[in-house]
């Protein structure tokens, strides 16, 4: 049977999750997720790799010199970043004494793939490389294979993608409302906004991206809109977002969120 061949580059996915529960190493869905996806940083990699230290076992019976198994080692294990300009946030992720899980997805992430390597490390060190060289700035993290590593494990099932929803009640005849999440406060939303001008109040937050949240249904105020979180969100658990109304009209107008379906 023909071996159906890939290049890594543009496949595997590489993460740091800091913690995972389970003491056969397996991270859930919601750990991984959790975790810093750096596969875009890497400009090069070494070691990551097991090797067996084979004992030599001669005898005077046999000019064939033989062996055996001997104990299991990980070779050094290092990562090359590019830098960012503006942000350190690698840097601060890969500090030296840092401990936690790099999960490696050889084939990308598909889930139930037995194709997933976790290696428990300590960050040994993290070195700027100095160059006058025409190429992008980098640095070197040298990581300690703390203990043996889970290798062939399969990938964690997807998560459920959080659904949360708006409804306007009180039939409000003019007006707006704001909705925040973790913080941040979108601008104001008609009172009979469609679901694609909800989205786009939404995407305007600094901590959602296009691709995020995808919102069905509406217009308010008659039907309730749909907000379902994916991208950066997929199968998280998202905190709920609250909503702020400013009616006119209409009898006690108000508006809620209510988490419809719960991420993770």
């Amino acid at each position: 049977m023909p071996v159906k061949k890939y290049m890594r580059r543009g496949t595997s996915k590489f993460y740091f999750v800091p913690d995972i529960a389970s003491e056969n190493m397996i991270p859930t869905r919601s750990e991984l997720n959790a975790g810093t996806e750096f596969s875009p940083y890497i400009a090069a990699m070494d070691g990551w790799t097991v090797s067996n230290n084979e004992i030599d076992t001669p005898d005077m019976a046999d000019t064939y010199d033989s062996t055996i198994p001997g104990s299991d080692k990980a070779d050094s294990s290092s990562f090359t970043f590019y830098e960012d300009e503006v942000t350190a946030t690698l840097e601060t992720t890969f500090a030296k004494g840092t401990t936690g899980y790099v999960v490696i997805l050889r084939k990308g992430d598909v889930p139930a793939n037995a194709s997933m390597d976790v290696f428990p490390i300590r960050v040994a060190s993290q070195s700027p490389q100095y160059t006058a060289d025409n190429e992008a700035a980098k640095f070197m993290v040298t990581c300690s294979i703390t203990s043996r590593p889970l290798q062939g494990a399969a990938v964690p099932a997807a998560g459920t993608d959080e659904v949360q929803t708006v409804t306007i009640t009180g039939t409000p005849t003019g007006g707006t409302y704001t909705l925040t999440l973790s913080g941040q406060t979108t601008s104001a939303i008609a009172y009979n906004a469609t679901a694609s001008a909800v989205q786009s109040a939404l995407e305007g937050l600094s901590n959602l991206a296009p691709g995020d949240v995808v919102c069905a249904g509406g217009p308010h105020p008659g039907t309730p809109v749909t907000v379902t979180f994916g991208g950066d969100y997929d199968g998280e658990d998202v905190p709920q977002m609250t909503a702020t109304g400013s009616f006119t009209g209409g009898t006690s107008p108000a508006v809620t969120v209510s988490t419809t379906t719960p991420g993770g």
